[in-house]
C-alpha cells in the first residue's frame, strides 16, 4: 500500500480507500461499518490525514499533526463520548461547513453515528443530500442496522470485521516482541479478533486481568448453578456507569458459548437459548431497560 496506515490487518479495505483517493473517485460520504474495536475510527482519522496532508501523509507536517490531535480547523471530529448526537450539534456542523475553508477539504469525522437522535439524523440527511463542494464525511458505526436507510443510500459503505486470532497473534508478536507469549495469546483470544481491543489488552495489564477473570467467571456460571454468586456478579457489573464492562461480559459469554457449541461442550438447545438471551439483554440495556433486572434474568437462564 502507498500510505503508512499503521493498522493491523484490513488490507482489503485500506486498498479500496487508497484506490478511491488515487483515482479521484472519492465519495462525498463514507460509513466504515462493522464490529466495535477493530480500528474503524483510527482508519477514519488517518484517511482524513491523508486527504489534508500535501506531502503524501508524511505524519510530520502541521496538517498531519493537527488532524491526529483533533485540532485541525477544517476537520471536525466527533469522537464517541457516550452521549447522543443532538440536532444542535448537527446544525453547528452545517454552520461550520458554510464558512470559507483554508485546506484541501472540509472533513467531518463522526464516531458511532448511530448515536444521532432521529431529529438529528433527519437534519443531517439534508446536508448529505446536498453537501458543499470539497466536503467529505467519514463516519463509523458498530451497527449499520441502526442507521436510517435514507442515510445508507447516500454514502459509500466499507465493511470491517474481526480478524482470525492466529493472524492477530502473529502481528502482535511483531509489534510487541518484548511481551510474553502467553500474554499475547490471552490478549488475542480475549479480544475476539478485534485489533483495537487486543492492543488495549496488551498495553493495559489490569484490563487483561479483568477480561481473563470475566472469561473464567462465564465458564464457572455455565458449569455451576450458584444463583447467589451470579446475582452478586450482576451487582458488581451494575456499578459500571459506562456499561463497558457489561457489554464486554455479554460479548465474552457469547464467545464462550459459541465455542462450546462448536466443540460439543454444551447441549445445543441450552446453548442456543443462552445466545438468544444474551443478544436480547444487550438490546434491552441499550434501550435503557433496568440493567440489574435484565442481567438477573439472563443469569436465571444459564
Amino acid at each position: 500500500m502507498k500510505y503508512n496506515w499503521a493498522i493491523i490487518g484490513h488490507e482489503k479495505q485500506l486498498t479500496r480507500i487508497e484506490a478511491d483517493i488515487e483515482s479521484g473517485n472519492l465519495a462525498h460520504a463514507y460509513v466504515l461499518a462493522g464490529t466495535d474495536s477493530v480500528g474503524k475510527f483510527s482508519i477514519a482519522k488517518k484517511m482524513a490525514g491523508i486527504l489534508q496532508c500535501e506531502n503524501d501523509f508524511c505524519h510530520k507536517c502541521a496538517a498531519c499533526l493537527q488532524v491526529r490531535s483533533g485540532n485541525h480547523l477544517d476537520t471536525m471530529e466527533f469522537a464517541d463520548d457516550g452521549e447522543s448526537i443532538k440536532i444542535e450539534q448537527v446544525r453547528n456542523i452545517i454552520d461550520r461547513l458554510s464558512m470559507t475553508g483554508q485546506s484541501r477539504y472540509k472533513i467531518v469525522l463522526i464516531e458511532n453515528m448511530e448515536r444521532m437522535t432521529l431529529e438529528a439524523a433527519n437534519s443531517f440527511l439534508k446536508i448529505l443530500e446536498e453537501p458543499p463542494t470539497r466536503t467529505i464525511f467519514i463516519m463509523t458505526t458498530d451497527d449499520i442496522r441502526r442507521l436510517l436507510s435514507t442515510v445508507i443510500s447516500r454514502v459509500r459503505v466499507i465493511k470491517f470485521s474481526s480478524l482470525p486470532v492466529s493472524y492477530l497473534i502473529e502481528k502482535l508478536h511483531e509489534l510487541y516482541p518484548e511481551k510474553e507469549v502467553e500474554a499475547i495469546k490471552h490478549a488475542s483470544l480475549l479480544s475476539l479478533g478485534k485489533t483495537g481491543k487486543a492492543v488495549d489488552l496488551i498495553e493495559q495489564p489490569e484490563m487483561l486481568a479483568s477480561y481473563t477473570k470475566a472469561y473464567f467467571d462465564v465458564q464457572n456460571f455455565l458449569e455451576r448453578k450458584n444463583i447467589t454468586d451470579r446475582f452478586s456478579y450482576v451487582a458488581e457489573l451494575d456499578e459500571d456507569e459506562t456499561q463497558r464492562a457489561i457489554f464486554s461480559f455479554l460479548e465474552i459469554m457469547t464467545h464462550v458459548v459459541r465455542t462450546k457449541l462448536l466443540e460439543g461442550g454444551i447441549e445445543k438447545e441450552r446453548g442456543m437459548v443462552i445466545l438468544s438471551k444474551a443478544a436480547e439483554a444487550g438490546k434491552l440495556i441499550r434501550k435503557n431497560v433496568n440493567v440489574k433486572l435484565v442481567l438477573e434474568n439472563l443469569m436465571l437462564q444459564l
